[in-house]
């Protein structure tokens, strides 16, 4: 039980630091840089690598340690001046679950890619998770540019997911150099 509850907090907190970053940091910038893009769809969403990590090591698990503090942070989102429904986090972690587990089965269905490096598929189950969530949160939100609005879902969440891995490798090896001295 102890373990499940360190879980839990691990997970909330790196969602609630990750989003603390894209609505601080990314969003403004990209308000002052990209003035007639909507500030719904960030185009560098950290929390997407949160997400993904989580599902690579806990499974179907991630959903309920992540929906508490994906709840959080729509509710102070929504304070900010962003309109996101508020089944976007439900709908949202499912439609990345089932990305994740269909690119699963379609690296395990591949004969050709047996030792395939952990990175690589991270990166393709996240932007598989990205395309379903964005075809997912388009329907809900009732976006009427399909297209426009799955493809900046995908790079935001594609780039969050890498910039996400590089700030987690760069920090693990500072953090290796440091405890060594």
């Amino acid at each position: 039980m102890t373990d499940q509850l360190g879980i839990f907090v691990l997970l909330s907190v790196a969602w609630v630091i990750s989003s603390s970053l894209t609505i601080g940091l990314v969003l403004p910038l990209q308000q002052m840089l990209f003035v007639n893009f909507s500030i719904n769809i960030g185009l560098c969403f950290l929390p997407h690598g949160i997400r993904i990590l989580a599902f690579y090591y806990f499974g179907w698990r991630a959903i309920f340690y992540l929906l508490p503090a994906s709840f959080l942070m729509i509710i102070l989102s929504n304070q900010m001046g962003t309109s996101l429904h508020l089944l976007a986090p439900i709908v949202s972690l499912i439609s990345c679950y089932v990305g994740f587990h269909v690119a699963s089965l379609i690296i395990n269905a591949q004969t050709r890619f047996p030792s395939i490096r952990s990175w690589k598929f991270l990166v393709f189950a996240g932007t598989l998770s990205s395309l379903f969530n964005g075809l997912v949160l388009s329907v809900l939100h009732h976006n009427d540019a399909l297209i426009a609005t799955v493809v900046g879902y995908i790079v935001g969440d594609v780039l969050g997911l890498i910039i996400c891995l590089l700030l987690l490798m760069y920090g693990f090896r500072l953090f290796t150099n440091l405890k060594n001295y």
